[in-house]
């Protein structure tokens, strides 16, 4: 089932990078930003991931960033050494919440956003350093979903990306998290 606003997200528990396993009993009462990326060594994933890292001064003091993977656990934690642990980095090696929530996959979204994010993906791979080619495990014609759940754990808002650059906006999160 595909999650839309006002849905309840109550259960989230998969191995994180850091070696433990991440449960959302752990950031109960806080605002989320929930986001499901493609496979482990994904140059837009990390990309976007390090500018949540870059805007953790931005967000509200109240507010958990959480990124899941559709990999294996080895492979993301080698594809994710080059971010700092503010933010949890999970793995769903078995589709099991990409599968419930209806996680799409698309070729022509890898390739449109291939065109669309052409400079995402230098930028990503040549200034930040991503590899596309560390560590390959999992969705490679994976889409994104970002969430965005209040402090009760209701869905404030969702975005099923069309592409593999389509996500809420950064300006959208920070402000979410402020409010």
């Amino acid at each position: 089932m595909k999650i839309k606003k006002g849905d309840v997200i109550n259960e989230l528990s998969l191995p994180a990078i850091d070696g433990s396993v991440f449960d959302l009993q752990f950031v109960q009462g806080q605002k989320l930003m929930i986001s499901f990326y493609r496979y482990s060594s994904c140059p837009f994933c990390h990309l976007r991931i390090n500018e949540t890292i870059n805007n953790k001064d931005n967000f509200g003091n109240n507010f958990q960033a959480v990124a899941i993977f559709n990999c294996n656990i080895d492979s993301l934690k080698k594809a994710s050494s080059k971010h700092d642990p503010s933010i949890f980095i999970l793995a769903d090696e078995n589709r099991y919440y990409f599968d419930k929530y209806s996680i799409g996959k698309s070729s022509f979204g890898v390739l449109l956003g291939s065109i669309f994010g052409f400079f995402r993906f230098m930028k990503a791979i040549f200034i930040k350093g991503f590899n596309p080619f560390t560590s390959m495990s999992g969705a490679f014609t994976g889409l994104p979903v970002d969430l965005l759940i209040d402090e009760n754990g209701v869905v404030v808002d969702v975005k099923y990306g069309k592409t593999t650059i389509d996500h809420i906006p950064m300006s959208d999160v920070i402000s979410f998290s402020k409010n």
